[in-house]
This record gives C-alpha cells, sequence and structure tokens, in this order.
C-alpha cells in the first residue's frame, strides 16, 4: 500500500479511537471516568484483531484482544446487527475485576459487518461486600466481590434489554451511574461506528482491509527489529508487595526477562501464590502491563500500539500464582497491583537498557468510601484517586502526581467536595520523601479527607508502606508511604495499607504515599539542583547533607568547600 494513503488511515483510526473517548468521558455520569478518565477505546478488523487503540489505559487495552476473543465465543458474527451493544465483566475474560465493563458493537456499512468497536469503562460500584466492589480483606471468592456478566446483549438493534437494565440496577448501590455509564459508553461505540464508515467509504473496503493487515505486519516488524537490537539474554528482579491484607505477609513477585534474537520472553515463576483476598491477579491483567513496559523501553515506542505489537511478547506465569489467579479467587483489587508489574520489569531492564528505564515509582492509592449523604439522605459511593509520581528517569527527575503506568487524572478537589460529604484539608507534596539520585524520584503526596457522611465504611486500597520503591543503578529507594485515621480528639491511629474500617462523622483520614526510587548516584547530582530543592521546601539541610553530601545553610546557600570536602569522603568511604 503507498505510504501516503497508509498513514492518512492510520492517523485517521487512531484518531477516531481517541474522538470516541472524548465522547464517553463528556458524556459518562461518574466522576471516575468524567474526571478521572479510567477509561479506554480500541478498534477491532472484521477478524477480531486490535487495529489501534486511544491513548488511554494499558490495563484495559492490553485486555481488549481477551475481552473481544470472549464476545466472539458467545456470539457468531452473523448473529450481530447494527445498533447491537454486548457487554462481560468477568475478570478471567477481560481485565482482571468485575468494576470494569468492556462493551463491544459491531460496525456495519451498507449491511456489511466491517469492525467491532470496544470500550472499557471502571464502574464505580458493581455490588459485593464493600462500596467499590474492591475489597481485599475478608474476601475468600469472587462471588463476594459484585455482580458478575459473561457476553450479555444489553442493546438489540438499538432497543435497550429492560430486563438486564433491571438485574444490573438491583445489585450495585448506585445505578443511576452505571447505567448512565453504559449509555455514554454506547454513544462512544457508535462515534467509532460513524467515523469508520466514513473512512471506509472514502477509500473502500478493500483498501481498509489492505490497510489493516499493513498496519498489523509493519508493528510487528518495527517492535521486532527493536527487540532485535536489545543484547541477548535473561534478566532478572525481584520485588514486592506489603501484604494482602491485615497481619498478612509480603506476596513476592519475581521476573526473568528473557531477550532472544527479536522475541521476548516474560516469566514470573517463583512470585508468591494466590491468596484468599481480594488482591489477585489474572494473566490477561499482568500481561497487559508487560506489553505497555516492553513497548516504553524499544524505540518501537514510535509506533501506535496494536494487535501487531504484542505478537513478538510471550509469557510464562505458574497457575494458581498471584500473578495467573484462577478462578474462582478474588481479584477486585488487583487494580492496585499494576505499578509493582512495571516497577519490576523496569529493575530486570535496567541491567540491559540503563539509558530507556525508570527507577520504581511513587505507588498510588484508590480508596473507596460508602455511606449516607446527610445532605440529600441518599447513598453515595466516593471512588477517589491519589496519585504518587514517577521514579527518576534518565535524564530528568521523576515527576509529580502523576502515574507513570496509567493513564488516568486524579479527581479535583472541587469535583469531590461537591460530590461527596468530603472535604479536602491538605494535598501537597511531602518534603524528604524522593528517593535521591542522580535524578531523584517523585515526592510523595498527602492528602487529608474529612469524612461529612453517616454509616461509613471505608476500604483502604494502597501499597508501598512495607517494601520502598528501590532506586536503581546507584539511587536511593523513596520514602515509604501511610494511612492515619484521626477521629475526633483521639491519637492519630495507622491503618493498614488494606483494610476495611467504619468510619464516624467527622473522621479524618490522611493518605500519605511514598517516594518515587532515585536513578543514578547522588553524589553526581549538580549541587545547584539540590539547592533548588531545599529553597523550594521539598528538602531538608540534613536530607541534603545525608543523601547528596551537599551543605547548605536554611536560605539553600552552598558552602562549596565543604560540599567537595564532604562528597569525597563519602565516595572515598565507598571503596
Amino acid at each position: 500500500m503507498d505510504p501516503l494513503t497508509l498513514g492518512v488511515v492510520w492517523r485517521g483510526l487512531v484518531a477516531l479511537t481517541n474522538d470516541a473517548g472524548v465522547v464517553l468521558r463528556r458524556t459518562a455520569y461518574s466522576e471516575a471516568v468524567r474526571e478521572g478518565r479510567d477509561f479506554s477505546v480500541g478498534l477491532f478488523d472484521r477478524r477480531g484483531r486490535m487495529i489501534v487503540q486511544g491513548d488511554f489505559s494499558p490495563g484495559h487495552l492490553g485486555s481488549m484482544p481477551s475481552a473481544v476473543t470472549n464476545f466472539l465465543r458467545y456470539y457468531e458474527a452473523e448473529e450481530l446487527r447494527p445498533g447491537d451493544c454486548l457487554i462481560l465483566n468477568d475478570p478471567w475474560m477481560g481485565s482482571g475485576h468485575l468494576p470494569d465493563f468492556f462493551m463491544l458493537s459491531p460496525c456495519f456499512l451498507d449491511g456489511a459487518l466491517v469492525g467491532y468497536a470496544v470500550n472499557c469503562t471502571h464502574m464505580i460500584d458493581v455490588g459485593g461486600a464493600a462500596p467499590g466492589s474492591q475489597q481485599v480483606e475478608g474476601i475468600n471468592d469472587q462471588f463476594q466481590e459484585g455482580l458478575r456478566l459473561w457476553p450479555t446483549r444489553v442493546w438489540s438493534e438499538g432497543e435497550p434489554n429492560q430486563e438486564i437494565l433491571r438485574i444490573i440496577e438491583a445489585n450495585v448501590r448506585i445505578p443511576d451511574k452505571l447505567l448512565g455509564d453504559l449509555m455514554a459508553m454506547r454513544n462512544c461505540n457508535r462515534i467509532v461506528e460513524q467515523r469508520l464508515a466514513q473512512l471506509i467509504g472514502k477509500y473502500g473496503m478493500s483498501r481498509y482491509d489492505e490497510a489493516c493487515d499493513e498496519i498489523l505486519d509493519r508493528s510487528e516488524a518495527a517492535m521486532r527489529a527493536a527487540i532485535g537490537e536489545m543484547p541477548d539474554g535473561t534478566y532478572r528482579a525481584v520485588d514486592h508487595f506489603d501484604d494482602y491484607g491485615p497481619g498478612t505477609d509480603p506476596l513476592r513477585i519475581e521476573v526473568a526477562v528473557t531477550v532472544d534474537g527479536d522475541s521476548v520472553t516474560i516469566d514470573f515463576t517463583g512470585s508468591s501464590p494466590q491468596t484468599r483476598s481480594g488482591i489477585n491477579a489474572v494473566l490477561t491483567y499482568v500481561r497487559a502491563f508487560c506489553y505497555y513496559t516492553v513497548k516504553c523501553i524499544t524505540s518501537g515506542a514510535t509506533v501506535p500500539q496494536n494487535g501487531g505489537c504484542l505478537r513478538p511478547i510471550t509469557f510464562v506465569a505458574e497457575p494458581g500464582s498471584v500473578v495467573n489467579a484462577q478462578p474462582p479467587v478474588g481479584s477486585g483489587a488487583r487494580a492496585i497491583m499494576q505499578q509493582r508489574f512495571v516497577d519490576v520489569l523496569m529493575q530486570a531492564f535496567s541491567e540491559v537498557l540503563p539509558d530507556r528505564v525508570i527507577a520504581p515509582s511513587s505507588h498510588w492509592a484508590n480508596p473507596n468510601l460508602g455511606g449516607t449523604d446527610p445532605r440529600t439522605g441518599r447513598r453515595f459511593v466516593h471512588y477517589d484517586i491519589v496519585i504518587g509520581g514517577f521514579g527518576g528517569r534518565p535524564n530528568s527527575d521523576g515527576m509529580e502526581a502523576t502515574p507513570s503506568a496509567f493513564n488516568i487524572d486524579g479527581i479535583p478537589v472541587e469535583v469531590n467536595e461537591n460530590s461527596y460529604p468530603v472535604r479536602v484539608e491538605r494535598l501537597e507534596l511531602i518534603p524528604d520523601s524522593a528517593g535521591a539520585g542522580l535524578h531523584r524520584g517523585g515526592h510523595g503526596i498527602r492528602k487529608d479527607v474529612r469524612m461529612l457522611g453517616e454509616h461509613m465504611t471505608f476500604a483502604n486500597l494502597t501499597d508501598r508502606q512495607r517494601f520502598a520503591p528501590p532506586g536503581i543503578l546507584g539511587g536511593e529507594p523513596g520514602a515509604t508511604g501511610r494511612t492515619i485515621r484521626v477521629a475526633g480528639d483521639a491519637e492519630p491511629v495507622p491503618l493498614a495499607s488494606k483494610g476495611t474500617y467504619q468510619l464516624d462523622h467527622g473522621d479524618l483520614i490522611s493518605t500519605r504515599l511514598s517516594g518515587g526510587g532515585g536513578y543514578g548516584d547522588a553524589l553526581d547530582r549538580p549541587v545547584e539542583r539540590v539547592s533548588a530543592d531545599v529553597v523550594a521546601g521539598l528538602l531538608s539541610v540534613a536530607k541534603a547533607a545525608e543523601s547528596y553530601g551537599v551543605v547548605l545553610d536554611a536560605a539553600g546557600d552552598v558552602d562549596a568547600a565543604a560540599t567537595r570536602s564532604l562528597r569525597a569522603e563519602r565516595r572515598a568511604a565507598r571503596r
């Protein structure tokens, strides 16, 4: 196919998925989608191959091929009609937990099936043991976690299936937001169908089919060429989750990455067994973040992600392990695991590609609060996102309050306070929390929220309170995080990172996230950058001397002679 036409078609397909995502976001009911961008959009051809995806969450997008395969196992293409919409949220068919709803809509042009529009949206509640459907402790199997749907036709030729919608409505805590988000998902897929019809109408079906084949083949070739530039060998790393509920042991994540010519095998043998809790990951979800990480560290990152990019990557993960959990275990809280898969892979790749990796990042928190809003007397579910920041990078410091492994946003304070009975009393960077290095990590975040509802259940969901994000290539670890509860005049009480608690009106929850790990030797960090962090209030004078060997006064002025002496002394002590 001539390059000009291919380029126009390819970019047009990427644009239509991004445009459809804008429509989904603008018409959604829940804050998780409208403000947090916790959704994704993709386009598959009529053979069920992922051709393009929008710039959204890797966990959803990497799991979409599995969802489409399962949709088409239950519904033959000949059974589908214009206006149909199918949904599923089974963890092993989709992205690993029940709140993620996938919707597939067949795309038709002049009565002929030409492809499938697919999106995935996180619902703020799908029933189950606790508000938000992401409880960790006390979960013995997935049946405690909420409503589970295998592929189901919820719109038939444009008409809603009221019986199915009533079943959904009866089994979730906030049905108006879930049903509203389902309608937004339908809007999204409709936009994909309309834009695809315009594109095919312009270029013709045969040229579109030719473009799909070439997009996949060229993407695979680019990815294989990028992998082929990496030295052959096996590279290993180990990292840990703090626990899988109050009083439980840490979980080990072990990985061996083998580069062999133009292919990569990622082997998680040695990782912990699956747990009796809501912390377990299914293989489709783990695989999604492996795809993402390999894409990030190869020069093939300039190629838009699609099914062709995935072909050179294979996986080994023991069934029944925490990275390949088997039904019917719980997995509702698996979202909190995603960052660790990226962290451990970056540590492994740092052995061979030090100029392309980042240090393990500050963690994030996804607390869920449910109860009664005294302003309205209605039940509410408050889904919050508190994001830390990047680890140190080869050429720059880690960014703050920015996710390094998933494209979602923090929900604005004003939106939370307007929508829910909460008051955010503090939202700030935590001084001295960043891992020191030539390029330091991003600082941890502190968010203090006053709970003003009644009869509230709080499901905490975070990590890195026991195992700090390690530094790489000589960098130091970031500070660990913690969660604090303040009830009235009582002394502050630390909470488990994955506990479930009953809260009273007026209680305050302080979420304090870890800092990102440092990249490279902290003694090589330019003195003026250390001074700038001190002046900004992000680094104490004592920490500057301890970690960076830089001597300053309280105003941030550097004692050059003392700094040279201290750094020389530290380097000599190392030798």
